[in-house]
């Protein structure tokens, strides 16, 4: 999963389609198919790979009610803006529009942060398989705070090598799904095509099916980036068709390809890509897709630790939906503030929680900004203030049910996760509450 971006990367404000398909991808993959698969086989079999699919194009849909409102709205920030301009139009119910818009930002940052951890988490476990000796708690707390120090140390320095990391990485994770699924096509012929239950199979196909959205969540990245785009409106609708259904197949292929090759020892394997690429290349194929894996996820993980604090800060400054405190620089410019305060965050999520623990979180957030955007849409596809932007037909009808599934997918959550969301809530309610230069004092 790849978060949308608070920045900029370099100077192009003409997208090419190509580019915006590649943009997309990349946004895209992240660590949920290197280590879920094993996770979503033991919840739904040989449904996993529906989960995916249904998954992929339950986001698609989720994901023209931002194309729509990009080619309407063309500021970044994508789910925070989208509400705060719908809701804060409202007349006398401005204040509650602005507290929305806000509340929808800061949930925004939080998803940031538990991004962040669940992107170490992701890298711990891969470690873990080239160096077991990581497994043990106290190797595995130790390794991540010495990460977590090198993020704040490159964040508050300058992010010189982001880009270098950001391209290794990128090409590195599409090149192990290819090279894995290619594996799955000689392992076929070779051996036939032999697919099974496993024997302790949970049949929870809501849950494989809410879990498998983690992989999907990175799409707002694209229409954050509308403005970056030759005629959006007719590039962004057609990209994200095209980019979500490249990567289900991608995805879908992907799963099926660890289920042929590993069987039921599916269920049993915490790195499922790089066992399976193992049992057809030998183990040094292990080795290598372990190392390709842990280049890719940090690449991610050093990405979101930059966008996210950022993101803070733009809530702080230009936005002044957080107290000045948070947007605090220091010489080299750094917002120091948001820095410590969303590493430090995410340190102590990704020693305390685990990645599937941390997926799940994620996948919630998601969702309540989902809604607000899907909201947005509906207050604001007859603004006669805004341009009229991309028509879809049935989007009223659409969109509903994109709202009904949502809503199902969230009563899977737990109470935990509930628990968080509310005390996530009532701390930004709070700060929103007291932030005297909101209300002029």
């Amino acid at each position: 999963m790849r978060k949308p971006s608070g920045r900029h990367r370099g100077t192009n404000k003409t997208l090419s389609f190509a580019s915006v398909i590649l943009l997309g991808i990349n946004g895209i993959i992240g660590s949920g198919i290197f280590l879920l698969p094993g996770t979503l086989y033991q919840e739904a079999g040989l449904g996993s790979v529906s989960a995916i699919v249904l998954a992929g194009l339950s986001t698609t849909l989720i994901a023209l009610s931002y194309a729509m409102l990009a080619s309407k709205i063309d500021d970044d920030g994508g789910a925070w803006v989208y509400s705060n301009r719908a809701f804060g139009a409202f007349g006398a119910f401005g204040a509650f529009g602005a507290f929305v818009g806000f509340q929808t930002g800061w949930f925004g940052w939080f998803l940031g942060v538990i991004t962040i951890a669940a992107e170490l988490a992701a890298f711990l476990t891969a470690l873990g398989g080239l160096i077991p000796v990581v497994k043990q708690r106290g190797v595995y707390i130790s390794v991540a705070l010495v990460i977590i120090a090198a993020l704040i140390a490159i964040n508050l320095i300058g992010p010189n090598i982001l880009t270098f990391i950001d391209n290794i990485s990128s090409a590195l994770k599409i090149i192990i799904l290819i090279a894995v699924i290619a594996a799955g096509g000689y392992f076929i012929s070779t051996h036939g095509l032999h697919v099974s239950q496993p024997q302790a199979v949970s049949s929870d196909f809501r849950t494989a099916f809410s879990t498998a959205f983690y992989m999907f969540t990175g799409f707002s990245f694209l229409p954050v980036a509308a403005n970056k785009m030759k005629n959006p409106e007719k590039t962004l609708p057609r990209a994200l068709m095209v980019v979500m259904l490249i990567v289900i197949a991608i995805y879908g292929m992907a799963q099926m390809t660890t289920i042929v090759i590993l069987s039921t020892n599916l269920t049993a394997e915490t790195l499922p890509v790089a066992a399976a690429f193992a049992t057809v290349v030998g183990s040094i194929g292990k080795t290598v897709a372990i190392l390709g894996m842990l280049i890719s996820i940090l690449g991610v993980a050093v990405a979101v630790s930059f966008d996210t604090p950022i993101e803070m800060a733009s809530l702080a400054t230009e936005k002044t939906l957080l107290p000045a405190v948070f947007g605090r620089t220091n010489k080299s410019g750094a917002p120091f503030v948001a820095i410590w305060l969303t590493i430090g965050i995410a340190a102590m999520l990704v020693v305390s929680g685990s990645y599937l623990f941390l997926v799940n979180l994620i996948v919630f957030s998601a969702f309540l900004q989902y809604i607000t955007t899907i909201l947005a849409w509906f207050k604001l596809r007859h603004d006669p203030t805004l341009p009229a932007g991309i028509h879809l037909p049935m989007a009223p009808l659409l969109m509903g049910f994109a709202l009904l599934l949502i809503g199902y997918l969230m009563t899977s959550a737990t109470w935990l996760t509930w628990l968080i969301a509310v005390i996530v809530a009532l701390i930004g309610s709070v700060i929103y509450a007291t932030d005297t230069r909101r209300r002029g004092e």
